[in-house]
């Protein structure tokens, strides 16, 4: 797997300053530690998180943390990178991959997204995300 670039990127978020790649890469340790609790640590209280475009967002950090702990429950030996982001205002924009492999079927998937962040300070306000998986 290619890892893509990755770079430092301190905005302005009303009265303080958010380090874009510090949540990234936080955002990238909850996945490949599967740790729902960090996770739902980089989000407000009031946070929505929509995982698909066609379906109601996840309203809350407890509901947040409760996707994370079931979406990551099968994943093992994740690999997740971030290509170069692109900020406007709150808003962050970046591409990602993951990599892991399923621990019921041991079958690697590969995945390939955009996910949008509005920020609030320090932690995401919202998150929407457009992803594929490899064939």
């Amino acid at each position: 797997m290619s890892v893509l670039p990755t770079f430092v990127v301190e905005v302005a978020l009303r009265e303080e300053r958010m380090d874009a790649k510090k949540w990234m890469e936080a955002y990238a340790k909850a996945w490949e530690k599967r740790d729902p609790e960090l996770a739902a640590a980089l989000f407000t209280e009031e946070a929505t998180y929509q995982e698909d475009p066609f379906d109601e967002p996840m309203r809350g950090r407890d509901a947040i943390r409760a996707y994370w702990e079931a979406a990551t429950n099968f994943h093992r030996d994740v690999q997740m990178t971030w290509g170069e982001p692109v900020v406007s205002g709150d808003l962050l924009i970046a591409e990602w991959r993951t990599q892991y492999k399923r621990l019921d079927t041991q079958k690697l998937h590969e995945l390939r997204g955009i996910m949008l962040i509005e920020f609030d300070g320090e932690l995401a306000k919202s998150l929407r995300e457009y992803w594929l998986r490899r064939p």
